[in-house]
Parts: structure tokens; sequence; C-alpha cells
């Protein structure tokens, strides 16, 4: 048997999925995430809208770790000659009394410096083999779901591996 079910069938409305303001600040979207986690939602991302409810990005959790890491943690491009090596683990000493400091510092700016832009979305109206389809494509685990232009929700991975488990189960109780 094949699945006839729509994203619209199987999507998180917005208003159950945790999102920022794109001028809302790395720290804010760290408190949501987190919240997020506490109450044993388990989603990994934040959409990021503009004013008018417009998806511009998605935030992760890497993303934020990454946006919230002092910029003397981030790998730079090493030119052809290093010279003498770096001692690591002896900066790693120095460091660690300037990193929670520098944390704080780099999450003052606002989150669409770190987000990720959007490569990809379905509509409700779409199958879910689209939604699989472009989730495979695009290497995403969550695509937005538009109605009319605006996000309305986001469609995961786990819900199309259960749609999809429950076709290929079915019959095979």
């Amino acid at each position: 048997m094949q699945s006839d079910k729509k994203v619209g069938q199987l999507f998180v409305a917005i208003s159950d999925y945790p999102h920022i303001n794109e001028n809302g600040f790395v720290k804010d979207a760290f408190q949501i995430l987190r919240k997020n986690f506490q109450e044993g939602k388990g989603y990994r991302r934040i959409l990021v809208l503009d004013g008018e409810n417009r998806l511009k990005g998605l935030l992760g959790v890497a993303d934020l770790v990454k946006a919230a890491a002092p910029g003397f943690l981030k790998a730079s491009k090493p030119d052809a000659f290093q010279g003498l090596q770096i001692d690591y683990p002896a900066l790693s000493l120095i460091w660690q009394e300037l990193f929670s400091e520098k944390c704080k510092e780099e999450t003052k700016k606002p989150v669409k410096e770190a987000m990720q832009k959007i490569g990809a979305t379905v509509s409700m109206d779409d199958p879910v083999a689209k939604a699989a389809y472009v989730m495979i494509t695009a290497n995403t685990p969550v695509l937005p779901v538009m109605d009319a232009g605006k996000v309305v929700g986001v469609i995961r991975l786990q819900d199309v591996f259960n749609e999809i488990a429950d076709v290929i189960l079915q019959n095979n109780g």
C-alpha cells in the first residue's frame, strides 16, 4: 500500500515549534532551545522569522554552539608554512579562563548572523514522498512547510520516517 498522506497531515504547526525573530539574540535562541529540551520536546532547530513571520533561516544546536564559540577557538586555514607547531594543550589552559566570558559576549549578536539560509521548502499539499525526496537530496532533517507564501510549520525527518514505517510494516504485522 502506498501513502496518500500530504505534508499538511503530518507537519508540526509553527505555534508548536520553536521560533525567533531574526533580530533576536543568540542568547535568546539558547534559552528557547534549552527550555524546549527541558520540556522534553526534542526539537533541535529553531525557525528564524522576520517581523512579518516570513521564514528567513534555521538555527540548529551546532549553529548555536558555533555562534557562541569565541573567535580564538574558530579554525583558520593554515598558511603554506607554519613554522613552529602550536602547543594546543598549553594554550587551552589559557583559553579556559577566557572561554565563559567570551561565549557570553559572542551570544549578544543577532541570530541572523548565525542562522543557516533556507535551501528547500515544501507546501501543505505536497505528498509525503516529496518531503522525503527533498530531505534526502537537500540533506536536511527538517523542512519548513509553506502555505500562501508564509511558513506555517515544519515537517521533520522523524515524521516522514514514521509514515514510511507505517506503510512498510502495515502488511508485515
